[in-house]
């Protein structure tokens, strides 16, 4: 699964010269001509404003990945990058001059080159593929609801998400970017109702609490892709500055849920503070 910032059919004419700088590039190869062995490039949205790594769930989750395997790598982080990517979508990644995309196919091509493995089996390797495939579709639809249908204006923002517009263009591509989620929300969810889309959300946190229980990380004291998968997912709307469900239902509801997250943040992004 990727993350696509598609501000629908308003961008085009503001969309136009990066798309033109890029195209020439787009699937010639590796971008970073002078790569190190072994070096995995992350190419992702750069970094927002507020000082999260990214806004983009997939693009957090495979960071994520390669601190806690410490795999060594470098961050791309710029606009251009976008179309520059295999499928036209980020993050996707160089290593030893191949690109790969998907953010669940980078994690796979990378566990088989660095030889790792989450050292699940059984019911545990069966509820790890569970979560992964909840957490990146049914979860993430339904975050997306009050992270950029409803509240597309404050995530595209400059002081949320750095995007080098001034606030008044924002705004007005807020509205294409929010009918955008809408119908990619119901194209997934279908047309849920409010209520039911809480429930939704409900549910899948109260998995995730149901299977975390007292433990360190879901599967025990060891962090397994799966929770960079999680964390991913989480993270990128639980931090942003302004309140969602999310928001009540860690801090009310789901408090072990919220520690967890708070773990691996403070773990793994050390230099991740609210000032």
């Amino acid at each position: 699964m990727q993350s696509v910032l598609n501000l629908g059919k308003t961008t085009v004419t503001t969309c136009t010269f990066l798309r033109a700088a890029s195209t020439s590039l787009q699937g010639k190869g590796p971008l970073k001509t002078n790569w190190k062995e072994n070096v995995v490039y992350l190419y992702q949205f750069p970094r927002p404003a507020n000082r999260q790594p990214n806004l983009s769930p997939y693009c957090l989750k495979i960071e994520t990945f390669l601190r806690a395997n410490r795999i060594k790598h470098e961050v791309v982080g710029t606009w251009l990058t976008l179309r520059q990517s295999p499928r036209g979508l980020l993050p996707f990644i160089e290593l030893n001059g191949q690109q790969i995309s998907d953010s669940q196919v980078i994690v796979w091509k990378l566990q088989k080159h660095f030889d790792l493995d989450d050292k699940l089996e059984g019911s545990d390797r069966g509820t790890a593929r569970a979560v992964e495939r909840m957490i990146d579709l049914s979860t993430n639809y339904a975050l997306l609801v009050d992270k950029t249908v409803n509240n597309a204006h404050l995530l595209l923002a400059r002081q949320v998400s750095n995007l080098p517009l001034p606030s008044f263009l924002t705004n007005y591509l807020a509205k294409g970017f929010s009918q955008t989620a809408r119908k990619r929300v119901n194209g997934v969810l279908g047309k849920l109702d409010v209520a039911e889309q809480k429930e939704l959300l409900r549910r899948d946190i109260r998995a995730i609490d149901d299977i975390l229980g007292d433990k360190k990380f879901l599967f025990g004291d060891r962090i397994t892709s799966v929770d960079c998968s999680v964390f991913g997912q989480i993270g990128a709307v639980f931090y942003l500055p302004y309140r969602q469900q999310i928001s009540d239902l860690l801090e009310d509801d789901f408090p072990r849920v919220r520690a967890y997250c708070d773990r691996i943040r403070q773990h793994y992004y050390p230099e991740w503070r609210d000032d």
